[in-house]
């Protein structure tokens, strides 16, 4: 990077929008400007675990020195696994993307079934997903990022950090 991309490269970034029906050659010329305009530094773009945001999408974001970060808003339990994974994370890897985050607010029961959120060991049980998700991507090259809770939360948002984290380390 020259030091004059470096120079507009900033922190502020943006969420892209709630759904994966936007990712066009048109969408992408509508809101490059504006996001270079605002000197956007990351974009998270949603994706599903079928079929990947378009390569010419993600590259428009990288030539314009913008950080794309997918995000796969998974549904617990029933997230996909680390090998139906590895086709995706290696071909986002090889267009050059860094950063994925995985699941989408795990301390709230709509991300859950109402049949699983009831169960007991919730975070162990999402640890058992997050854990080899994460694995896979790294693998890949990417970086896993942990996905956003909700603030509060139907099983507060702090607890749910530090027992998974503990989770993970005992792992």
């Amino acid at each position: 990077m020259s030091e004059n991309s470096k120079a507009s490269h900033t922190k502020i970034g943006f969420h892209y929008f709630q759904d994966t029906a936007h990712y066009t050659n048109k969408d992408l010329n509508t809101w490059l400007p504006e996001l270079v305009r605002l000197k956007a530094g990351w974009l998270v773009l949603l994706s599903d675990s079928s079929r990947a945001i378009p390569e010419q999408f993600i590259h428009g974001l990288i030539d314009a020195n913008i950080t794309p970060i997918i995000h796969f808003p998974f549904r617990l339990p029933d997230a996909p696994s680390a090998a139906d994974m590895r086709s995706i994370f290696e071909v986002y890897a090889h267009w050059g993307v860094k950063h994925v985050v995985l699941f989408d607010r795990p301390n709230q029961i709509h991300s859950w079934s109402s049949a699983s959120w009831s169960q007991l060991d919730l975070i162990e049980r999402f640890t058992d997903r997050f854990l080899p998700l994460a694995t896979e991507a790294l693998r890949a090259g990417l970086i896993p990022v942990f996905p956003p809770l909700e603030p509060g939360g139907d099983y507060w948002d702090t607890s749910f950090l530090r027992s998974t984290l503990e989770s993970i380390k005992r792992r």
